[in-house]
């Protein structure tokens, strides 16, 4: 077999078994949280599956993004979410009623943002 040929077998193996390197989400809204000293917080919602969503919570500042943490939920708990912001000084606490885990991420100028459940 030559390097041309097995080059192309192992494409069409992995494009047959649904390699995750290609898989691409369906982006569903990007929604702004806040802005705190210059730097946006905000989530990105994507469709992951057919009753799955992801969550992606992020800051920018110019043009540098980071991605702070990720919320995995299902499509009865995404219909049904509501966030409450509040912000104390440089800790952003957004509250929610789906369960979850509490996460925490720190934004590149400090600023602490924490999502946890009402």
């Amino acid at each position: 077999m030559t390097k041309s040929n097995l080059l192309f077998f192992l494409l069409v193996i992995s494009s047959l078994t649904g390699c995750s390197l290609l898989e691409q989400y369906d982006f569903v809204i990007s929604k702004d949280i806040s802005t705190v000293e210059g730097e946006k917080i905000y989530y990105d919602v994507f469709q992951t599956g057919l009753d799955n969503y992801t969550f992606e919570f992020k800051s920018a500042s110019g043009t540098d993004t980071a991605r702070l943490f990720e919320a995995y939920v299902n499509d009865a708990v995404y219909t049904a979410m509501r966030f409450k912001i509040v912000l104390k000084k440089d800790t952003l606490l957004i509250t929610t009623t789906f369960l979850t885990d509490k996460m925490v991420g720190k934004t590149k100028k400090g600023t602490l943002v924490i999502l946890e459940r009402n």
